[in-house]
């Protein structure tokens, strides 16, 4: 194989991959399971479009090797190739975040429309102010998700469910509520919900595995 040829083998497959990924919803069928393990019609569910438009998407970023699959009764059920699949993604993320303006100025303009009063707090900055035992983590995204990998110590509320289940949270602590990642608005309502009750609550700007990425304590209940 000459020079040329090999070059061209490898970067079609880089470019294979990146076309994977240049799609929104792929983008989010990346994020949901980088929470949880999810069959093709739950993530038709959570990212809202019908059940074969989801296994397309899913078709696609398994062909790049993006997502695997086993079986669960009559149930295929999809998740991350590997660790290295959200490393991949968490990056783009980050990348937008910190570099389009276009996202920038669109987080900021729902966030001034829609959740003014949240403020948010960074893993850092918590591991810098060595503050974990005057906090309470809050994890408001599905009891499923939590089951599988969670902040060390943190209490499972779904969002749904926070307004009947207050009584389990301390007013003497201030409560660091997450879910699935910048993107995702769960912990913006709950932040929300809970200043409206008179909790100290604040939104913490990463999700479960970027959190155990900068090797901070996480807890898992259940095997995959």
């Amino acid at each position: 194989m000459e020079s040329k040829d090999f070059k061209n083998t490898v970067y079609q497959e880089l470019a294979n991959v990146a076309k994977a990924l240049a799609n929104p919803f792929r983008l989010r069928v990346l994020n949901l399971l980088a929470q949880d393990d999810y069959s093709v019609e739950q993530i038709a569910n959570n990212i809202h479009i019908s059940i074969a438009n989801a296994s397309q998407h899913l078709q696609v970023l398994k062909k790049v090797k993006l997502v695997k699959t086993k079986k669960n009764g009559h149930f295929i059920i999809y998740s991350l190739a590997n660790n290295d699949v959200f490393t991949l993604w968490n990056t783009l993320q980050k990348f937008g975040l910190e570099n389009s303006l276009e996202i920038q100025s669109t987080l900021k303009m729902f966030q001034q429309e829609n959740f003014e009063s949240v403020e948010f707090i960074t893993a850092d900055e918590i591991t810098r102010n060595n503050s974990f035992s005057d906090l309470c983590f809050l994890d408001v995204r599905p009891e499923k998700e939590f089951k599988k990998e969670a902040i060390a110590n943190a209490i499972c509320i779904p969002i749904d469910d926070l307004e009947d289940k207050l009584s389990r949270l301390p007013k003497d602590k201030q409560i660091v509520v997450y879910c699935r990642g910048p993107f995702c608005v769960f912990a913006d309502k709950a932040v929300q919900h809970l200043q409206a009750k008179g909790y100290d609550a604040i939104r913490l700007k990463e999700e479960v595995l970027s959190w155990k990425e900068k090797g901070l304590p996480v807890s898992k209940f259940q095997e995959n």
